[in-house]
């Protein structure tokens, strides 16, 4: 009778388990491939990486430091839509939160919906980077921290332009 119920326990056990090592194994090898398809993209590009960042399965960030440009990957429906961001070209870079209000019984509480990177040209033109949105990820992780790097990174790179000129 013992070791009947130790083999139903170890069959639950299992039948837990191996669901969520399958999940996750899934999303290492949808991250593996989307780096891999953010890389090339950025060869196609002319540009060679010295950093780069990935969060979730569906954003990367990196920087070409000798051409001086940004290279930006937001994966929807399975495909790449990159952006190439010359920053000597850009005016200015901040952080922008789209946050709204929650209603408990007793109390109100701010909730994130959307954090983005915005960047400025001297052309006045804009480019939004989503860092996170509440649609697309439903818990945030590491966004703020990566968000508020690379936000030093860019103005870091547009004062020693500044200065060099």
């Amino acid at each position: 009778m013992e070791s009947y119920s130790t083999f139903i326990g170890i069959a639950i056990v299992l039948i837990i388990l191996i669901p969520l090592f399958l999940i996750q194994k899934s999303q290492k090898n949808q991250k593996k491939k989307s780096k891999k398809g953010f890389v090339l993209e950025a060869k196609n590009n002319n540009l060679n990486i010295s950093e780069l960042d990935s969060w979730g399965t569906y954003y990367t960030i990196a920087i070409d430091e000798a051409a001086n440009k940004l290279i930006y990957s937001k994966i929807i429906d399975a495909e790449h839509n990159i952006t190439i961001v010359d920053l000597s070209q850009v005016e200015s870079c901040e952080i922008v939160k789209v946050l709204r209000p929650v209603k408990n019984k007793t109390t109100y509480n701010t909730e994130t919906d959307k954090i983005d990177l915005l960047i400025t040209y001297k052309t006045k033109a804009k480019d939004v980077l989503e860092f996170y949105n509440i649609d697309v990820n439903f818990q945030m992780s590491n966004e703020i921290a990566l968000l508020e790097k690379w936000n030093s990174k860019i103005k870091s790179r547009l004062i020693k332009k500044a200065h060099a000129a």
